[in-house]
Protein backbone atom coordinates (compact mmCIF):
# COMPACT_ATOMS: atom_id res chain seq x y z
CA UNK A 1 0.00 0.00 0.00
CA UNK A 2 2.85 2.38 0.89
CA UNK A 3 4.36 1.70 -2.54
CA UNK A 4 1.14 2.80 -4.27
CA UNK A 5 0.91 5.88 -2.05
CA UNK A 6 4.44 6.79 -3.06
CA UNK A 7 3.59 6.28 -6.74
CA UNK A 8 0.45 8.41 -6.38
CA UNK A 9 2.48 11.14 -4.71
CA UNK A 10 5.02 11.14 -7.55
CA UNK A 11 2.25 11.34 -10.15
CA UNK A 12 0.68 14.27 -8.32
CA UNK A 13 4.07 15.98 -8.08
CA UNK A 14 4.68 15.55 -11.83
CA UNK A 15 1.20 16.92 -12.55
CA UNK A 16 1.85 19.92 -10.31
CA UNK A 17 5.21 20.64 -11.90
CA UNK A 18 3.67 20.39 -15.34
CA UNK A 19 1.02 22.87 -14.29
CA UNK A 20 3.69 25.28 -13.06
CA UNK A 21 5.72 24.90 -16.25
CA UNK A 22 2.63 25.41 -18.43
CA UNK A 23 1.27 28.26 -16.33
CA UNK A 24 0.86 30.22 -19.55
CA UNK A 25 0.27 27.51 -22.18
CA UNK A 26 -1.05 29.85 -24.87
CA UNK A 27 2.09 31.98 -24.62
CA UNK A 28 5.03 29.73 -23.80
CA UNK A 29 7.96 31.64 -25.31
CA UNK A 30 10.74 32.15 -22.76
CA UNK A 31 11.63 35.41 -24.47
CA UNK A 32 8.45 37.05 -25.67
CA UNK A 33 6.06 35.86 -22.96
CA UNK A 34 7.82 35.03 -19.71
CA UNK A 35 11.20 34.30 -18.15
CA UNK A 36 14.30 36.03 -16.83
CA UNK A 37 15.41 37.45 -20.18
CA UNK A 38 12.11 39.24 -20.67
CA UNK A 39 12.23 40.57 -17.12
CA UNK A 40 15.83 41.81 -17.34
CA UNK A 41 15.37 43.60 -20.66
CA UNK A 42 12.04 45.20 -19.82
CA UNK A 43 13.10 46.32 -16.34
CA UNK A 44 16.30 47.86 -17.77
CA UNK A 45 13.93 50.25 -19.57
CA UNK A 46 16.07 50.49 -22.70
CA UNK A 47 13.00 51.48 -24.75
CA UNK A 48 10.50 54.17 -23.81
CA UNK A 49 7.71 51.84 -25.00
CA UNK A 50 7.85 48.31 -23.55
CA UNK A 51 6.08 46.95 -26.65
CA UNK A 52 9.16 47.68 -28.76
CA UNK A 53 11.23 44.82 -27.35
CA UNK A 54 8.63 42.07 -27.67
CA UNK A 55 7.98 43.13 -31.29
CA UNK A 56 11.62 42.58 -32.30
CA UNK A 57 12.62 39.50 -34.32
CA UNK A 58 15.35 37.12 -33.12
CA UNK A 59 18.52 36.91 -35.20
CA UNK A 60 19.03 33.30 -34.04
CA UNK A 61 16.88 30.48 -32.72
CA UNK A 62 15.37 30.99 -29.28
CA UNK A 63 17.59 28.41 -27.54
CA UNK A 64 20.75 30.00 -28.93
CA UNK A 65 19.66 33.42 -27.70
CA UNK A 66 18.80 32.00 -24.28
CA UNK A 67 22.23 30.34 -24.07
CA UNK A 68 23.90 33.66 -24.90
CA UNK A 69 21.86 35.30 -22.19
CA UNK A 70 22.80 32.67 -19.60
CA UNK A 71 26.49 33.33 -20.30
CA UNK A 72 26.11 36.95 -19.20
CA UNK A 73 26.81 38.07 -15.61
CA UNK A 74 23.79 38.14 -13.31
CA UNK A 75 24.25 41.84 -12.44
CA UNK A 76 23.83 43.20 -15.97
CA UNK A 77 24.27 46.91 -16.53
CA UNK A 78 21.86 48.83 -18.76
CA UNK A 79 24.62 49.20 -21.37
CA UNK A 80 25.17 45.42 -21.39
CA UNK A 81 21.45 44.85 -21.92
CA UNK A 82 21.45 47.28 -24.85
CA UNK A 83 24.46 45.50 -26.38
CA UNK A 84 22.87 42.05 -25.91
CA UNK A 85 19.62 43.12 -27.56
CA UNK A 86 21.38 44.75 -30.53
CA UNK A 87 23.47 41.58 -31.10
CA UNK A 88 20.56 39.14 -30.88
CA UNK A 89 17.47 40.96 -32.20
CA UNK A 90 16.52 42.65 -35.45
CA UNK A 91 15.03 46.18 -35.30
CA UNK A 92 11.30 46.39 -34.59
CA UNK A 93 9.07 45.73 -37.61
CA UNK A 94 11.60 43.46 -39.33
CA UNK A 95 9.06 40.62 -39.77
CA UNK A 96 6.42 42.72 -41.54
CA UNK A 97 6.31 44.20 -45.04
CA UNK A 98 4.26 47.06 -46.45
CA UNK A 99 1.39 45.77 -48.57
CA UNK A 100 -0.84 47.55 -51.06
CA UNK A 101 -4.26 45.84 -51.28
CA UNK A 102 -4.91 44.69 -54.89
CA UNK A 103 -8.59 45.68 -54.66
CA UNK A 104 -7.79 49.27 -53.69
CA UNK A 105 -9.06 51.88 -56.14
CA UNK A 106 -8.07 55.53 -56.19
CA UNK A 107 -11.59 56.86 -56.62
CA UNK A 108 -14.23 54.76 -54.78
CA UNK A 109 -17.93 55.33 -55.51
CA UNK A 110 -18.42 57.16 -52.21
CA UNK A 111 -16.48 60.20 -53.41
CA UNK A 112 -19.03 61.37 -55.98
CA UNK A 113 -21.80 61.16 -53.40
CA UNK A 114 -20.15 63.65 -51.00
CA UNK A 115 -21.47 67.17 -51.55
CA UNK A 116 -18.86 69.20 -49.62
CA UNK A 117 -15.67 69.66 -51.69
CA UNK A 118 -13.35 69.68 -48.65
CA UNK A 119 -14.91 66.47 -47.35
CA UNK A 120 -14.56 64.83 -50.78
CA UNK A 121 -10.85 65.53 -50.62
CA UNK A 122 -10.80 64.32 -47.00
CA UNK A 123 -12.41 61.03 -48.02
CA UNK A 124 -9.93 60.59 -50.88
CA UNK A 125 -7.01 61.00 -48.49
CA UNK A 126 -8.52 58.54 -46.01
CA UNK A 127 -9.00 56.02 -48.79
CA UNK A 128 -5.32 56.46 -49.63
CA UNK A 129 -4.34 55.59 -46.06
CA UNK A 130 -5.47 51.98 -46.56
CA UNK A 131 -2.35 51.46 -48.69
CA UNK A 132 -0.15 52.95 -45.98
CA UNK A 133 -1.73 50.74 -43.30
CA UNK A 134 -1.52 47.50 -45.31
CA UNK A 135 0.88 44.85 -43.98
CA UNK A 136 1.95 41.34 -44.88
CA UNK A 137 4.03 38.90 -42.86
CA UNK A 138 7.45 38.54 -44.50
CA UNK A 139 8.59 35.34 -46.18
CA UNK A 140 11.32 35.02 -43.54
CA UNK A 141 8.79 35.27 -40.70
CA UNK A 142 6.46 32.75 -42.35
CA UNK A 143 9.33 30.33 -42.92
CA UNK A 144 10.60 30.52 -39.34
CA UNK A 145 7.76 31.85 -37.14
CA UNK A 146 9.41 30.83 -33.83
CA UNK A 147 11.85 33.72 -34.08
CA UNK A 148 9.10 36.30 -33.81
CA UNK A 149 6.19 37.13 -31.53
CA UNK A 150 3.91 37.45 -34.58
CA UNK A 151 1.03 35.03 -34.95
CA UNK A 152 1.28 33.90 -38.56
CA UNK A 153 -2.03 34.17 -40.44
CA UNK A 154 -2.71 33.26 -44.08
CA UNK A 155 -3.52 36.70 -45.53
CA UNK A 156 -2.29 40.29 -45.43
CA UNK A 157 -4.21 42.75 -43.27
CA UNK A 158 -4.80 46.38 -42.33
CA UNK A 159 -3.22 47.61 -39.09
CA UNK A 160 -4.35 50.51 -36.86
CA UNK A 161 -1.06 52.41 -37.23
CA UNK A 162 1.78 53.74 -35.09
CA UNK A 163 2.97 51.30 -32.40
CA UNK A 164 0.15 48.95 -33.40
CA UNK A 165 2.07 47.15 -36.13
CA UNK A 166 -0.21 44.11 -36.28
CA UNK A 167 -3.97 43.57 -36.62
CA UNK A 168 -6.17 44.12 -33.57
CA UNK A 169 -9.47 42.43 -32.88
CA UNK A 170 -12.11 45.04 -32.12
CA UNK A 171 -10.33 47.76 -34.11
CA UNK A 172 -10.99 45.65 -37.18
CA UNK A 173 -14.76 46.12 -37.00
CA UNK A 174 -14.44 49.83 -37.82
CA UNK A 175 -11.54 49.23 -40.20
CA UNK A 176 -13.76 46.77 -42.09
CA UNK A 177 -16.60 49.30 -42.25
CA UNK A 178 -14.26 51.75 -43.95
CA UNK A 179 -12.76 49.16 -46.29
CA UNK A 180 -16.18 47.98 -47.46
CA UNK A 181 -17.34 51.55 -48.07
CA UNK A 182 -14.25 51.90 -50.27
CA UNK A 183 -15.21 48.70 -52.14
CA UNK A 184 -12.38 46.52 -50.77
CA UNK A 185 -14.33 43.28 -50.33
CA UNK A 186 -11.43 40.93 -51.07
CA UNK A 187 -9.23 42.57 -48.44
CA UNK A 188 -12.05 42.20 -45.90
CA UNK A 189 -12.63 38.55 -46.77
CA UNK A 190 -8.93 37.88 -46.28
CA UNK A 191 -9.03 39.52 -42.86
CA UNK A 192 -12.10 37.50 -41.87
CA UNK A 193 -10.33 34.33 -42.98
CA UNK A 194 -7.43 35.31 -40.72
CA UNK A 195 -9.79 35.60 -37.75
CA UNK A 196 -11.38 32.26 -38.60
CA UNK A 197 -7.88 30.75 -38.65
CA UNK A 198 -7.31 32.15 -35.14
CA UNK A 199 -10.58 30.66 -33.87
CA UNK A 200 -9.60 27.27 -35.30
CA UNK A 201 -6.17 27.56 -33.61
CA UNK A 202 -7.03 29.08 -30.23
CA UNK A 203 -10.79 28.68 -29.88
CA UNK A 204 -11.22 32.47 -29.84
CA UNK A 205 -9.77 35.61 -31.43
CA UNK A 206 -6.85 36.98 -29.39
CA UNK A 207 -6.48 40.67 -28.54
CA UNK A 208 -4.08 41.16 -31.47
CA UNK A 209 -1.65 39.45 -33.79
CA UNK A 210 1.10 38.60 -31.27
CA UNK A 211 1.61 35.48 -29.19
CA UNK A 212 1.78 37.57 -26.03
CA UNK A 213 -1.88 38.44 -26.64
CA UNK A 214 -3.10 34.84 -26.63
CA UNK A 215 -4.17 34.89 -22.98
CA UNK A 216 -6.91 37.39 -23.65
CA UNK A 217 -9.36 38.47 -26.30
CA UNK A 218 -11.06 41.81 -27.00
CA UNK A 219 -14.72 42.79 -27.40
CA UNK A 220 -16.15 40.01 -29.65
CA UNK A 221 -16.76 41.68 -33.01
CA UNK A 222 -16.03 38.80 -35.42
CA UNK A 223 -19.72 37.95 -35.88
CA UNK A 224 -20.68 41.62 -36.54
CA UNK A 225 -17.74 41.85 -38.98
CA UNK A 226 -19.17 38.91 -40.92
CA UNK A 227 -22.56 40.65 -40.91
CA UNK A 228 -20.96 43.73 -42.49
CA UNK A 229 -19.40 41.54 -45.17
CA UNK A 230 -22.76 39.87 -45.85
CA UNK A 231 -24.50 43.25 -46.16
CA UNK A 232 -22.01 44.44 -48.77
CA UNK A 233 -21.63 41.20 -50.76
CA UNK A 234 -24.77 39.11 -50.24
CA UNK A 235 -22.43 36.10 -50.02
CA UNK A 236 -24.60 33.76 -47.93
CA UNK A 237 -22.54 30.73 -48.98
CA UNK A 238 -19.47 32.22 -47.30
CA UNK A 239 -21.42 32.93 -44.11
CA UNK A 240 -22.66 29.34 -44.04
CA UNK A 241 -19.10 28.06 -44.55
CA UNK A 242 -17.78 29.87 -41.45
CA UNK A 243 -20.86 29.52 -39.24
CA UNK A 244 -19.43 26.68 -37.13
CA UNK A 245 -16.35 28.78 -36.38
CA UNK A 246 -18.47 31.79 -35.44
CA UNK A 247 -20.41 29.59 -33.04
CA UNK A 248 -17.14 28.31 -31.58
CA UNK A 249 -15.97 31.85 -30.86
CA UNK A 250 -19.32 32.71 -29.27
CA UNK A 251 -19.13 29.62 -27.06
CA UNK A 252 -15.73 30.77 -25.78
CA UNK A 253 -17.42 33.81 -24.25
CA UNK A 254 -20.37 31.77 -23.02
CA UNK A 255 -18.22 29.10 -21.38
CA UNK A 256 -15.23 31.08 -20.11
CA UNK A 257 -16.51 34.60 -19.48
CA UNK A 258 -19.95 34.07 -17.92
CA UNK A 259 -20.96 34.66 -14.30
CA UNK A 260 -24.20 34.37 -12.38
CA UNK A 261 -25.72 37.43 -10.72
CA UNK A 262 -28.26 36.96 -7.94
CA UNK A 263 -30.34 40.12 -7.64
CA UNK A 264 -32.59 38.67 -4.94
CA UNK A 265 -33.47 35.17 -3.69
CA UNK A 266 -34.68 33.16 -6.65
CA UNK A 267 -33.73 35.83 -9.23
CA UNK A 268 -30.49 34.81 -10.90
CA UNK A 269 -29.13 36.04 -14.25
CA UNK A 270 -26.21 34.97 -16.42
CA UNK A 271 -24.08 37.78 -17.84
CA UNK A 272 -20.52 38.09 -19.14
CA UNK A 273 -17.36 39.71 -17.84
CA UNK A 274 -13.80 40.32 -19.04
CA UNK A 275 -11.37 37.84 -17.49
CA UNK A 276 -7.92 37.34 -19.03
CA UNK A 277 -6.18 34.01 -18.45
CA UNK A 278 -2.91 35.33 -17.03
CA UNK A 279 -1.61 36.43 -13.65
CA UNK A 280 1.79 37.86 -14.60
CA UNK A 281 2.82 41.24 -16.05
CA UNK A 282 1.77 41.81 -19.66
CA UNK A 283 4.91 41.24 -21.80
CA UNK A 284 4.22 44.33 -23.93
CA UNK A 285 3.77 46.48 -20.80
CA UNK A 286 6.00 44.57 -18.40
CA UNK A 287 7.73 47.55 -16.82
CA UNK A 288 4.46 49.43 -16.38
CA UNK A 289 2.69 46.49 -14.71
CA UNK A 290 5.56 45.80 -12.31
CA UNK A 291 5.61 49.48 -11.39
CA UNK A 292 1.83 49.47 -10.79
CA UNK A 293 2.09 46.40 -8.53
CA UNK A 294 4.82 47.86 -6.31
CA UNK A 295 2.29 49.04 -3.74
CA UNK A 296 0.55 45.67 -3.25
CA UNK A 297 1.77 42.58 -1.43
CA UNK A 298 3.40 39.70 -3.31
CA UNK A 299 0.36 37.55 -2.50
CA UNK A 300 -1.95 40.08 -4.17
CA UNK A 301 0.17 40.70 -7.28
CA UNK A 302 -1.20 37.78 -9.39
CA UNK A 303 -4.77 39.00 -8.82
CA UNK A 304 -3.84 42.55 -9.78
CA UNK A 305 -1.99 41.38 -12.91
CA UNK A 306 -5.03 39.37 -13.98
CA UNK A 307 -7.33 42.34 -13.50
CA UNK A 308 -4.95 44.60 -15.45
CA UNK A 309 -4.89 42.10 -18.35
CA UNK A 310 -8.68 41.76 -18.12
CA UNK A 311 -9.02 45.53 -18.51
CA UNK A 312 -6.80 45.24 -21.58
CA UNK A 313 -9.19 42.56 -22.87
CA UNK A 314 -12.01 45.09 -22.58
CA UNK A 315 -10.23 47.47 -24.97
CA UNK A 316 -10.54 50.14 -22.26
CA UNK A 317 -6.93 50.09 -21.13
CA UNK A 318 -7.15 51.92 -18.86
CA UNK A 319 -10.01 53.65 -17.05
CA UNK A 320 -11.34 54.45 -13.59
CA UNK A 321 -14.21 52.24 -14.70
CA UNK A 322 -12.20 49.25 -13.45
CA UNK A 323 -10.90 50.82 -10.23
CA UNK A 324 -12.00 50.00 -6.73
CA UNK A 325 -14.42 52.73 -5.70
CA UNK A 326 -13.98 52.21 -1.98
CA UNK A 327 -11.29 51.33 0.55
CA UNK A 328 -7.47 51.33 0.24
CA UNK A 329 -6.07 52.23 -3.16
CA UNK A 330 -9.26 53.98 -4.28
CA UNK A 331 -8.85 55.64 -7.64
CA UNK A 332 -5.53 54.11 -8.65
CA UNK A 333 -4.28 51.45 -11.07
CA UNK A 334 -3.24 49.28 -8.13
CA UNK A 335 -6.91 49.03 -7.12
CA UNK A 336 -7.90 47.46 -10.47
CA UNK A 337 -10.63 44.79 -10.16
CA UNK A 338 -11.98 44.38 -13.67
CA UNK A 339 -13.40 40.90 -13.10
CA UNK A 340 -15.81 42.25 -10.48
CA UNK A 341 -17.46 44.53 -13.04
CA UNK A 342 -20.29 43.29 -15.30
CA UNK A 343 -19.90 45.56 -18.36
CA UNK A 344 -22.82 47.05 -20.27
CA UNK A 345 -20.90 47.13 -23.55
CA UNK A 346 -19.69 43.51 -23.54
CA UNK A 347 -23.14 42.13 -22.82
CA UNK A 348 -24.71 44.36 -25.44
CA UNK A 349 -22.22 43.17 -28.08
CA UNK A 350 -22.89 39.55 -27.10
CA UNK A 351 -26.63 40.18 -27.36
CA UNK A 352 -26.04 41.48 -30.88
CA UNK A 353 -23.92 38.40 -31.67
CA UNK A 354 -26.72 36.13 -30.47
CA UNK A 355 -29.23 37.90 -32.71
CA UNK A 356 -26.86 37.56 -35.67
CA UNK A 357 -26.22 33.87 -34.99
CA UNK A 358 -29.97 33.38 -35.00
CA UNK A 359 -30.11 35.12 -38.40
CA UNK A 360 -27.16 33.15 -39.81
CA UNK A 361 -28.60 29.84 -38.56
CA UNK A 362 -31.89 30.55 -40.34
CA UNK A 363 -29.92 31.33 -43.52
CA UNK A 364 -28.26 27.93 -43.12
CA UNK A 365 -31.65 26.24 -42.69
CA UNK A 366 -31.10 25.26 -39.07
CA UNK A 367 -34.30 26.23 -37.27
CA UNK A 368 -33.31 24.42 -34.07
CA UNK A 369 -30.08 26.37 -33.71
CA UNK A 370 -31.80 29.60 -34.70
CA UNK A 371 -34.36 29.13 -31.94
CA UNK A 372 -31.57 28.34 -29.47
CA UNK A 373 -29.78 31.61 -30.22
CA UNK A 374 -33.07 33.48 -30.12
CA UNK A 375 -33.57 32.14 -26.58
CA UNK A 376 -30.00 33.08 -25.62
CA UNK A 377 -30.56 36.64 -26.86
CA UNK A 378 -33.86 37.00 -25.05
CA UNK A 379 -32.38 35.67 -21.81
CA UNK A 380 -29.50 38.14 -22.08
CA UNK A 381 -31.88 41.02 -22.87
CA UNK A 382 -33.92 40.20 -19.76
CA UNK A 383 -30.70 39.99 -17.70
CA UNK A 384 -29.44 43.34 -19.03
CA UNK A 385 -32.79 44.89 -18.17
CA UNK A 386 -32.81 43.40 -14.66
CA UNK A 387 -29.16 43.94 -13.74
CA UNK A 388 -27.83 46.85 -15.81
CA UNK A 389 -30.77 49.15 -16.54
CA UNK A 390 -31.18 51.88 -13.92
CA UNK A 391 -34.77 53.02 -13.88
CA UNK A 392 -34.11 56.05 -11.69
CA UNK A 393 -31.26 57.42 -13.79
CA UNK A 394 -32.80 56.19 -17.07
CA UNK A 395 -29.60 54.67 -18.45
CA UNK A 396 -27.66 51.39 -18.50
CA UNK A 397 -24.87 51.14 -15.93
CA UNK A 398 -22.16 48.57 -15.15
CA UNK A 399 -22.85 46.26 -12.21
CA UNK A 400 -20.35 45.74 -9.40
CA UNK A 401 -20.42 42.09 -8.28
CA UNK A 402 -18.40 42.80 -5.17
CA UNK A 403 -20.56 45.67 -3.92
CA UNK A 404 -23.71 44.07 -5.36
CA UNK A 405 -24.88 47.34 -6.85
CA UNK A 406 -24.73 49.36 -10.06
CA UNK A 407 -21.82 51.71 -10.62
CA UNK A 408 -23.26 55.20 -10.22
CA UNK A 409 -20.63 56.99 -12.29
CA UNK A 410 -21.12 57.73 -15.97
CA UNK A 411 -19.08 55.87 -18.62
CA UNK A 412 -19.60 55.99 -22.37
CA UNK A 413 -20.26 52.24 -22.46
CA UNK A 414 -23.81 53.19 -21.47
CA UNK A 415 -24.65 53.98 -25.13
CA UNK A 416 -23.65 50.58 -26.54
CA UNK A 417 -27.04 48.96 -25.74
CA UNK A 418 -28.63 51.51 -28.11
CA UNK A 419 -26.24 50.43 -30.88
CA UNK A 420 -26.93 46.74 -30.20
CA UNK A 421 -30.72 47.18 -30.15
CA UNK A 422 -31.13 45.81 -26.62
CA UNK A 423 -34.06 48.22 -26.15
CA UNK A 424 -35.84 46.65 -29.17
CA UNK A 425 -36.54 49.99 -30.83
CA UNK A 426 -38.44 51.43 -27.87
CA UNK A 427 -38.66 55.19 -28.63
CA UNK A 428 -39.44 56.02 -25.01
CA UNK A 429 -36.26 54.26 -23.88
CA UNK A 430 -34.20 56.05 -26.56
CA UNK A 431 -35.52 59.45 -25.51
CA UNK A 432 -34.98 58.64 -21.83
CA UNK A 433 -31.32 57.77 -22.49
CA UNK A 434 -30.87 60.86 -24.66
CA UNK A 435 -32.31 63.09 -21.91
CA UNK A 436 -29.94 61.50 -19.38
CA UNK A 437 -26.93 62.10 -21.63
CA UNK A 438 -27.96 65.73 -21.98
CA UNK A 439 -28.65 66.09 -18.26
CA UNK A 440 -25.13 64.97 -17.35
CA UNK A 441 -23.86 67.22 -20.17
CA UNK A 442 -21.72 64.67 -21.99
CA UNK A 443 -23.14 65.74 -25.36
CA UNK A 444 -22.25 69.40 -24.96
CA UNK A 445 -18.48 69.28 -25.49
CA UNK A 446 -17.12 70.80 -28.71
CA UNK A 447 -14.84 67.89 -29.61
CA UNK A 448 -17.02 64.81 -29.10
CA UNK A 449 -18.48 62.47 -26.52
CA UNK A 450 -16.20 61.88 -23.47
CA UNK A 451 -15.39 58.37 -22.30
CA UNK A 452 -16.00 59.33 -18.68
CA UNK A 453 -16.22 62.41 -16.46
CA UNK A 454 -13.06 61.55 -14.52
CA UNK A 455 -9.86 63.43 -15.41
CA UNK A 456 -7.65 60.59 -14.16
CA UNK A 457 -4.79 60.77 -16.65
CA UNK A 458 -5.82 57.40 -18.08
CA UNK A 459 -6.63 57.37 -21.77
CA UNK A 460 -10.12 55.85 -21.41
CA UNK A 461 -11.25 58.70 -19.20
CA UNK A 462 -11.93 62.42 -19.58
CA UNK A 463 -11.10 64.36 -21.75
CA UNK A 464 -10.63 61.67 -24.40
CA UNK A 465 -13.18 60.81 -27.07
CA UNK A 466 -12.71 57.48 -28.86
CA UNK A 467 -13.96 56.85 -32.44
CA UNK A 468 -15.73 53.50 -31.78
CA UNK A 469 -17.82 55.01 -28.97
CA UNK A 470 -18.70 58.04 -31.11
CA UNK A 471 -19.82 55.68 -33.87
CA UNK A 472 -21.94 53.48 -31.60
CA UNK A 473 -23.68 56.54 -30.17
CA UNK A 474 -24.42 57.96 -33.63
CA UNK A 475 -25.41 54.61 -35.18
CA UNK A 476 -27.56 53.75 -32.18
CA UNK A 477 -29.51 57.01 -32.41
CA UNK A 478 -29.64 56.93 -36.24
CA UNK A 479 -31.60 53.65 -36.32
CA UNK A 480 -34.45 55.15 -34.25
CA UNK A 481 -37.95 55.52 -35.68
CA UNK A 482 -38.09 58.95 -34.02
CA UNK A 483 -37.21 61.87 -36.30
CA UNK A 484 -36.08 63.85 -33.25
CA UNK A 485 -33.64 61.13 -32.16
CA UNK A 486 -32.33 60.66 -35.71
CA UNK A 487 -31.68 64.40 -35.91
CA UNK A 488 -29.57 64.15 -32.75
CA UNK A 489 -27.58 61.39 -34.45
CA UNK A 490 -26.86 63.67 -37.41
CA UNK A 491 -25.98 66.62 -35.18
CA UNK A 492 -23.43 64.53 -33.34
CA UNK A 493 -22.13 63.07 -36.60
CA UNK A 494 -21.52 66.61 -37.84
CA UNK A 495 -19.64 67.44 -34.63
CA UNK A 496 -17.37 64.41 -35.02
CA UNK A 497 -16.68 65.16 -38.69
CA UNK A 498 -15.75 68.74 -37.78
CA UNK A 499 -13.41 67.49 -35.03
CA UNK A 500 -11.58 64.93 -37.14
CA UNK A 501 -11.47 67.11 -40.26
CA UNK A 502 -10.04 70.10 -38.41
CA UNK A 503 -7.36 67.93 -36.73
CA UNK A 504 -6.41 66.40 -40.09
CA UNK A 505 -6.40 69.75 -41.92
CA UNK A 506 -4.16 71.24 -39.21
CA UNK A 507 -1.67 68.38 -38.73
CA UNK A 508 -2.08 66.07 -41.73
CA UNK A 509 -2.79 63.16 -39.35
CA UNK A 510 -5.67 61.00 -38.17
CA UNK A 511 -5.45 60.27 -34.46
CA UNK A 512 -6.34 57.27 -32.34
CA UNK A 513 -8.36 59.47 -29.97
CA UNK A 514 -9.36 63.13 -29.59
CA UNK A 515 -9.85 65.73 -26.86
CA UNK A 516 -13.51 66.63 -26.27
CA UNK A 517 -12.65 70.04 -24.83
CA UNK A 518 -10.96 71.38 -27.97
CA UNK A 519 -12.19 71.19 -31.55
CA UNK A 520 -9.62 69.24 -33.55
CA UNK A 521 -7.18 68.39 -30.75
CA UNK A 522 -5.69 64.91 -30.30
CA UNK A 523 -6.22 63.04 -27.04
CA UNK A 524 -3.56 61.96 -24.58
CA UNK A 525 -2.75 60.13 -21.37
CA UNK A 526 -2.18 56.44 -20.70
CA UNK A 527 0.86 54.24 -21.19
CA UNK A 528 2.08 55.54 -24.55
CA UNK A 529 2.28 58.69 -26.65
CA UNK A 530 -0.22 59.92 -29.26
CA UNK A 531 -0.61 57.44 -32.13
CA UNK A 532 -1.46 58.38 -35.69
CA UNK A 533 -2.75 56.36 -38.62
CA UNK A 534 -5.42 55.51 -37.71
CA UNK A 535 -7.52 52.53 -38.70
CA UNK A 536 -10.73 52.82 -36.71
CA UNK A 537 -10.80 56.62 -36.90
CA UNK A 538 -10.66 56.42 -40.71
CA UNK A 539 -13.40 53.79 -40.74
CA UNK A 540 -15.76 55.85 -38.56
CA UNK A 541 -15.29 59.01 -40.63
CA UNK A 542 -15.86 57.13 -43.90
CA UNK A 543 -18.98 55.53 -42.42
CA UNK A 544 -20.38 58.96 -41.47
CA UNK A 545 -19.60 60.38 -44.91
CA UNK A 546 -21.38 57.38 -46.42
CA UNK A 547 -24.33 57.80 -44.03
CA UNK A 548 -24.78 61.56 -44.59
CA UNK A 549 -23.01 62.32 -47.91
CA UNK A 550 -25.04 65.38 -48.91
CA UNK A 551 -25.59 66.84 -45.43
CA UNK A 552 -22.21 66.96 -43.70
CA UNK A 553 -19.99 69.99 -44.10
CA UNK A 554 -16.37 70.68 -43.26
CA UNK A 555 -17.24 73.84 -41.30
CA UNK A 556 -17.26 77.55 -41.99
CA UNK A 557 -13.51 78.13 -42.09
CA UNK A 558 -11.38 76.80 -44.97
CA UNK A 559 -9.19 74.69 -42.69
CA UNK A 560 -7.42 72.98 -45.57
CA UNK A 561 -5.14 75.68 -46.99
CA UNK A 562 -3.15 73.33 -49.18
CA UNK A 563 -3.21 69.60 -49.71
CA UNK A 564 0.49 69.68 -50.64
CA UNK A 565 1.29 71.66 -47.49
CA UNK A 566 -0.42 69.00 -45.36
CA UNK A 567 1.49 66.20 -47.06
CA UNK A 568 4.96 67.76 -46.65
CA UNK A 569 4.43 69.04 -43.09
CA UNK A 570 7.54 68.14 -41.06
CA UNK A 571 7.39 65.67 -38.17
CA UNK A 572 9.10 68.22 -35.93
CA UNK A 573 6.35 70.76 -36.55
CA UNK A 574 3.71 68.14 -35.83
CA UNK A 575 5.34 67.15 -32.56
CA UNK A 576 5.66 70.78 -31.49
CA UNK A 577 1.94 71.37 -32.09
CA UNK A 578 1.02 68.11 -30.39
CA UNK A 579 2.94 69.06 -27.24
CA UNK A 580 1.14 72.42 -27.14
CA UNK A 581 -2.20 70.67 -27.59
CA UNK A 582 -1.38 68.21 -24.82
CA UNK A 583 -0.70 71.07 -22.41
CA UNK A 584 -4.03 72.61 -23.41
CA UNK A 585 -5.70 69.23 -22.86
CA UNK A 586 -4.51 69.02 -19.27
CA UNK A 587 -5.43 72.62 -18.39
CA UNK A 588 -8.85 72.42 -20.02
CA UNK A 589 -9.57 69.05 -18.40
CA UNK A 590 -8.94 70.56 -14.98
CA UNK A 591 -11.01 73.63 -15.84
CA UNK A 592 -14.01 71.67 -17.16
CA UNK A 593 -14.25 69.16 -14.34
CA UNK A 594 -13.05 69.95 -10.86
CA UNK A 595 -15.60 67.47 -9.55
CA UNK A 596 -15.81 63.87 -10.75
CA UNK A 597 -18.61 61.53 -11.78
CA UNK A 598 -22.30 62.13 -11.84
CA UNK A 599 -24.90 61.50 -9.18
CA UNK A 600 -28.52 61.60 -10.16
Amino acid sequence: MEKYKCLLFLLQLIFTLNRVESENPACSSKIFCRGDLLRKVQMARIFSDSKTFVDMRLQKDEEAVLQSFKALPSNLTREQVIKFVSENFHPVGHDLEEWSPPDWVEYPMLIDQIKDANLRNFALKLNGLWKKLGRNISHEARKDPARSSLIVVPNPFIVPGGRFREYYYWDSYWVVRGLLICGMKDTVKGMIDNFIHLVKTYGFVPNGGRIYYTNRSQPPFLIPIVELYLEHTGDTDYVKSVLNDLEKEYQFWRQHRTVEIEMSPGRKYSLSIYAADMDTPRPESYYEDVHTAQTVSDADKPTLYQDIASAAESGWDFSTRWYNGTGPGKGSMSSMRTRQIVPTDLNSVLFYCEKLLEKFSRLAGSKQKADEYKNYAEARRVAIEAVLWDERRKIWLDYDRQLKSKQEDFYAASVVPLWAGVHQGDETREKDVLRTLKRVQVLSFPGGFPTSLFASGQQWDFPNAWPPLQHMLIAGLAQSTSKEVRQEAFNFGQKWITTTYKAWATTGHMFEKYNVSVHGAPGGGGEYTIQVGFGWTNGVVLDLLHRYPDQLTSGEEPYLKSTVESEIRSEGCFLEKSITLLICNVLLGIFWFVFQGFRA
